[in-house]
């Protein structure tokens, strides 16, 4: 099978499954606790990103870089 036969088969094998269960597929997306919204989410993103980024730049300021 080569890589044209692959894909088509694997695109008539999507379609059938989304026509099986179209409840899976088009359900509206619900919000999630881990979203960049929700206080969790924020959290996460003040824990992962800015918090390093400040405390590196506070020891390249303690080297005297900064």
């Amino acid at each position: 099978m080569d890589n044209k036969e692959f894909n088509k088969a694997f695109d008539e094998a999507t379609k059938k499954k989304m026509l099986e269960e179209p409840e899976i597929w088009f359900k509206p997306r619900r919000h999630r606790w881990d979203e960049w919204g929700s206080p969790v989410g924020l959290s996460l993103g003040w824990a992962l990103f800015i918090l390093p980024l400040g405390a590196f730049i506070w020891i390249l300021h303690l080297v005297g870089l900064i």
